[in-house]
């Protein structure tokens, strides 16, 4: 493998130069000045956060500002701490933002991904537009389902803050396209006024009360069968550190929960029903009681509470980050997973307006033969990286794990089964940092031992992933492992 260089994003992450360092103080002093000086952070309303980004001495030095934090993996920790409760940033500045049916300006105060303007489709409409047709050809019934964040319920005396283009998104997806929406904000508000906490203190996720109350919304609007036996449930109490509590390096404020397990008629943690009729595609806030790697337990998370509530099976497609597409693109690849599907619920951050990317994604293709399996045993595989799945500069990310995909050429395999090319998967994020897989690049010789994707995919998938360009699926025709 090739040693950290220059062009090393984990390497110029961790290693900033002195210049660097200087020029960064010297304009986040001048930057949080202005933005404290104002008491903008904590007005938050009536656009005053916006007003104290778009000030005149702000706006000339926010952009480099944001682009020296983007250089030194900075923008992946920012967290807010406020009378006890930790906010992600990303979170703040989309409800105080632009309208996020506006294009981004120049000097958007949102810089959360590498990608440029240019690469990102900023328009959420587009996609979802063609999405809800997509599946109304198919008799397929669309609802989605933007979940708000921590920040949109900060301030207990006034009403919800909402990014300035949230009413108009509703009523041209309702009204003019006839797009079911599901908004949440009026269920949230009703909850906070009687009392409920609606999110964990130290976590961007919501309670587990809020979900069983938001998969008792959805249900009542959206089952699709009569209710069969009711699941089982375990109730567990466990606690643990929030995922910004842990960002901001303390672990040891741990917060306390009872959640109720879902079990399935065999007494066993509930797992998702391919055949059933009901698809959820989503995100973090699906997994977070569902996927034990987030630190929250598991068997009750937004599917399970769905399937509960329902007594009926429910499919899922879910993972972390990336809410715009990740999940519909986790789909794209799956031939024959929307059989039988008569409601789509699509999942996803509302932040995800502001900073997503909303690519237009075909539907999965029947034709598509499944990937070619890599064999059941481990084994030690050796290859050449011909493509690797782009990673931005980090330092410390707002997840705890996270996938790299790369493209192995030339492949050697220990059994001698598995030749030519696949496709490597490994962790390139543990425990909030960068593993040396995070710094491979094209040319790397590398030496893994490996295990079939298949055996890893129905946890390891739902995690963050960095994954490889292909709208071509092409990468399907060959094998995919996992690395131990």
């Amino acid at each position: 493998m090739s040693s950290p260089s220059e062009k090393d994003p984990g390497a110029q992450a961790a290693i900033p130069c002195p210049a660097v360092l200087v020029t960064l103080g010297f304009l986040s002093i001048i930057h949080f000045a202005i933005f404290l000086g104002n008491g903008a952070l904590w007005s938050w309303k009536d656009g005053a956060l916006d007003h104290a980004f778009n000030a005149a001495g702000s706006r000339l030095v926010r952009a480099p500002v944001q682009q020296l934090r983007a250089t030194m993996g900075l923008n992946a920790n920012d967290v807010v701490a406020h009378q006890g409760e930790l906010y992600y940033r990303p979170d703040i500045e989309h409800v105080h933002g632009r309208s996020f049916l506006k294009p981004p300006g120049a000097r958007s105060h949102v810089v959360l991904t590498p990608e440029s303007s240019q690469e990102r489709q900023w328009n959420p409409v587009p996609a979802i537009i063609e999405f809800d047709r997509q599946l109304k050809r198919e008799g397929i019934r669309l609802v989605l389902l933007p979940v708000p964040s921590k920040a949109v319920f900060a301030n207990s005396s006034q009403p919800p803050i909402l990014n300035g283009g949230y009413p108009e998104f509703l009523r041209i997806l309702r009204s003019d396209l006839g797009v079911e929406v599901l908004d949440l904000v009026p269920l949230l508000q009703e909850l906070r006024a009687q009392g409920s906490p609606l999110f964990l203190e130290g976590d961007s996720h919501w309670t587990p009360g809020t979900v069983r109350e938001v998969a008792r919304l959805v249900a009542e609007h959206t089952s699709v069968q009569s209710p069969g036996t009711p699941f089982p449930t375990v109730a567990r109490t466990l606690s643990a550190t929030g995922d910004l509590a842990h960002l901001l390096g303390q672990r040891a404020r741990k917060e306390t929960i009872t959640a109720s397990m879902v079990l399935g008629h065999n007494d066993e943690v509930w797992t998702p029903s391919r055949e059933a009729p009901f698809l959820l595609l989503g995100d973090s806030f699906s997994n977070i009681y569902s996927l034990e790697e987030m630190g929250w337990g598991k068997g009750a998370g937004l599917a399970e509470m769905l399937s509960l509530e329902m007594s009926a099976p429910v499919d899922l497609i879910a993972r972390n980050a990336d809410g715009a597409f990740a999940s519909r693109e986790e789909l794209h690849r799956d031939p024959g997973r929307l059989a039988n599907k008569s409601v789509v619920v699509w999942q996803f951050a509302m932040r995800e307006l502001s900073v997503g990317n909303w690519k237009v994604l075909p539907l999965p293709r029947e034709e598509l033969t499944q990937r070619p399996e890599a064999g059941p045993l481990p084994q030690k595989l050796e290859g050449t990286i011909t493509r690797v799945a782009n990673v931005p500069p980090l330092t410390r990310t707002p997840y705890r794990q996270a996938v790299r995909e790369v493209l192995l050429d030339n492949v050697r395999s220990e059994s001698g089964l598995i030749t030519g090319q696949v496709v490597l998967l490994g962790y390139a994020v543990q425990d909030h940092l960068p593993t040396g897989m995070a710094r491979w690049e094209e040319g790397d010789q590398v030496s893994v031992q490996a295990i079939p994707w298949e055996t890893v995919e129905g946890v390891n998938g739902r995690l963050h992933r960095f994954a490889l360009r292909d709208p071509g699926l092409e990468l399907l025709k060959i094998p995919w492992v996992w690395m131990k």
